[in-house]
């Protein structure tokens, strides 16, 4: 399923909120990981609109036209 795309920042304040005992450094740390796993869940999850193809599905389909191009 995809998720919503939020940048480090926002996240970064949503940890400052929730969790105040870490360290900017840890918050920071966090913040750019959660941001990198939701940009990869939204690459890698399957489309439920076979009109808008997934990430993944739509780099395996260029692959495929490239191929039968050179072919």
């Amino acid at each position: 399923m995809k998720t919503g795309l939020r940048k480090y920042v926002e996240i970064f304040k949503e940890l400052k909120v929730k969790h105040p005992n870490l360290t900017e450094y840890e918050m920071l740390t966090l913040a750019i990981q959660i941001e990198r796993n939701e940009i990869l869940e939204n690459g890698l999850a399957v489309s439920r609109n076979d009109h808008e193809p997934s990430g993944i599905e739509a780099i395996v389909s260029a692959l495929n036209d490239a191929d039968k191009k050179s072919s």
